[in-house]
C-alpha cells in the first residue's frame, strides 16, 4: 500500500503514530526497509510527544531496527522527545542496555558527545538517571555497566559533565549520598568519586554562593 500511496507512510493515526513508528516498535525489519526506500527521512518523523521511529525501537530494544535506522539516517540519534529525552535517556528508562551500547558507540562515531550532557525537562542528564534508577529499581538491568560506559577514560566519556546539576540542583553524587547507606551502591559511588564527582553544596561554595543543603531527593517524574 505504501508503494502505491507514498503519502500514506507519512500519515499519523488517531494515536499519533505513523506506519514507520508501529513497524519499528514491532520489529518488522523488512517493512521498515521498504519504508526507508520510499523516504529515508521517515526515520525522523515526529509522532505523539515528538517521538520518532528510532525512539520506539529503542524503547522496545529492537536492535536490528535501531541499526537499520541509524545506517539510513545517522542524524536521527539527535532527536529528542517533547520531554527532552534523548535515545540514551529512553534506553536507560526502559532497561535496554544493548540499545544503550549501540547509541553510545554511534555518538562516538558521529562526534556527538554533547548529547551525553543533554538534559530532559527535569534537568537530568543520562548519568543522573542511571545513578538514580540503580538505587530505586529492583529489575535485572546493569545500571552499573551504563555508568561504567559513561565514566570510562576515553574521549567520549571525558565529555560527560559528571557534576551537572538538574532542576532540583542535584548532582549524580547527590542522588547516591542522599540515600541511606544500606541501599547505596559503593561501587558506583567510587566510580563517581574517581571521575571527580562532588556534591552540589561544594559546587555552590566553589562559585562563592551560599550553599543550599540538599535535604531530600526529588523523584524523577
Amino acid at each position: 500500500m505504501t508503494r502505491l500511496m507514498p503519502g500514506f507512510a507519512c500519515e499519523l493515526n488517531q494515536d499519533g503514530f505513523s506506519p514507520m513508528h508501529l513497524d519499528a516498535a514491532n520489529g518488522y525489519l523488512e517493512i521498515v526497509r521498504e519504508l526507508l526506500k520510499i523516504d529515508c527521512n521517515l526515520c525522523r518523523l515526529k509522532g505523539r510527544e515528538r517521538r520518532t521511529p528510532l525512539h520506539f525501537a529503542v524503547v522496545k530494544g529492537r536492535v536490528e531496527i535501531i541499526n537499520e535506522l541509524l545506517s539510513s539516517c545517522p542524524e536521527s540519534v539527535e532527536d529528542v522527545t517533547i520531554g527532552g529525552e534523548t535515545v540514551l535517556h529512553l534506553a536507560v528508562m526502559n532497561y535496554q542496555f544493548e540499545a544503550f551500547e549501540i547509541m553510545f558507540e554511534k555518538l562516538k562515531q558521529l562526534n556527538r558527545e554533547t548529547l551525553l550532557n543533554s538534559k530532559d525537562e527535569q534537568g537530568n542528564i543520562v548519568l543522573h538517571l542511571a545513578a538514580y534508577m540503580k538505587q530505586r529499581e529492583a529489575r535485572t538491568f546493569n545500571f552499573q555497566q551504563v555508568i561504567e560506559l559513561l565514566l570510562r577514560n576515553d574521549f567520549l566519556s571525558r565529555a560527560v559533565e559528571v557534576n551537572a546539576m538538574n532542576s532540583s540542583n542535584l548532582t549524580a553524587l547527590d542522588f547516591l549520598q542522599g540515600l541511606p547507606r544500606e541501599i547505596r551502591s559503593g561501587q558506583i559511588e567510587t566510580m563517581l568519586l574517581l571521575a571527580g564527582a562532588i556534591r552540589s553544596e561544594a559546587i555552590s561554595n566553589e562559585h562563592g554562593n551560599a550553599a543550599s543543603p540538599v535535604r531530600s531527593l526529588q523523584p524523577l517524574g
